[in-house]
C-alpha cells in the first residue's frame, strides 16, 4: 500500500511537471520537428529560438515592468500588512474585531469581480497606463491574505516578548522593528514568494489597465507577440514562454524551503 501511494503521488508530480517539459522540449524543437514529434525529446537540439525570441520578443522590457510591479507590491503589501497584523493581534482596541473581519472579506473577492469600477477609478486618478496603476491595487488585492497569514502567526508568540522590550525601554515601534519583524521573517519571506508568483502570473487587470507597450507586464507582452508571430512556430513558442517563465520558478525554487519553514516555525514558537 506505500508503494501505491508513492506511485500515485510520484504520477500527480510528473502531471505537474510536463507543462514545463513539454515548454523546454518545445524550445529546442525546429518547426518541423514540432508537428511531427510534439512531446519526445528533441532529435537536434537547436539554441537559436532562444536568440530569435529575444530580439523578436521585447523581454527586458516586459521584464523589467514585471519586476517593478511585483517589487512595488511587495514593499507596499509587507509593510502595511505587517503593521496593521501587529496592530489586530497584539493590541486592543475598540474596533478590533470589526477590522479584522474587515479585512477577511477582501478574500472572498476577486479581482475580476471589480475589474471595471477599478478601471474606472484608476482611469479617474489618471494612473491609467503608469506603475501606480497596477501597483496600487495589486496591493489592495493582497493584503487581505497576508493580513491574515501574520495575524495567526503573531499570536502563536509569546507576550512578554514586547513586556521584556517594554521594560528595558522601547516603545512600541521599536519593539515591533527590533523584536518582532525578524521573528516573523519566515512567514514574510512566505508571502513574498506567494505575492510574486501571484502578480508574476496576473492577466486581466495588466491588459485592461497597461494598453501601452512601454508599461505592460511579461504575461501581456506574451499575449501580444503570440497575436503577432501565430502558430507556426512552436519552437519560437516556446523559447518566450521559457523565458517568461524562468524568474517565477526560479523564486519558487528558491522560496520553498522558507514556505515549509512557516508553516512550522508558529508551532514551534509557541
Amino acid at each position: 500500500m506505500k508503494y501505491l501511494s508513492r506511485i500515485f503521488w510520484v504520477a500527480v508530480g510528473c502531471t505537474f511537471l510536463f507543462p514545463l517539459y513539454w515548454m523546454i522540449t518545445m524550445s529546442l524543437k525546429s518547426k518541423s520537428e514540432a508537428y511531427s514529434n510534439p512531446f519526445g525529446i528533441p532529435q537536434s537540439w537547436r539554441w537559436d529560438s532562444f536568440g530569435e525570441a529575444l530580439s523578436k520578443y521585447h523581454y527586458f522590457t516586459y521584464l523589467e515592468n514585471s519586476l517593478i510591479y511585483t517589487v512595488g507590491t511587495i514593499v507596499i503589501t509587507l509593510t502595511t500588512g505587517s503593521m496593521l497584523a501587529y496592530c489586530l493581534s497584539r493590541m486592543q482596541w475598540k474596533f478590533n474585531t470589526s477590522m479584522l473581519f474587515y479585512v477577511s472579506m477582501g478574500l472572498i473577492v476577486p479581482i475580476e469581480v471589480v475589474v471595471i469600477p477599478l478601471f474606472q477609478l484608476i482611469k479617474f486618478l489618471h494612473l491609467k497606463n503608469s506603475y501606480l496603476g497596477l501597483i496600487l491595487p495589486y496591493s489592495g488585492f493582497a493584503i487581505a491574505s497576508c493580513v491574515l497569514m501574520l495575524y495567526a502567526f503573531l499570536r502563536s508568540l509569546p507576550k512578554e516578548l514586547e513586556e521584556a522590550a517594554c521594560i528595558d525601554g522601547t516603545n512600541v515601534y521599536q519593539a515591533f522593528f527590533k523584536i518582532i519583524f525578524p521573528i516573523i521573517m519566515p512567514a514574510l519571506v512566505t508571502q513574498c514568494v506567494l505575492i510574486f508568483i501571484r502578480i508574476w502570473n496576473e492577466f486581466p487587470l495588466a491588459f485592461i489597465v497597461a494598453s501601452r507597450d512601454q508599461f505592460r507586464p511579461l504575461t501581456v507582452g506574451l499575449l501580444s507577440f503570440f497575436v503577432n508571430v501565430g502558430v507556426s512556430d512552436w519552437g519560437l513558442i516556446g523559447a518566450t514562454m521559457f523565458l517568461s517563465s524562468l524568474p517565477m520558478i526560479i523564486v519558487y525554487m528558491v522560496g520553498n524551503e522558507k514556505i515549509e519553514n512557516a508553516l512550522t516555525a508558529g508551532a514551534i514558537l509557541k
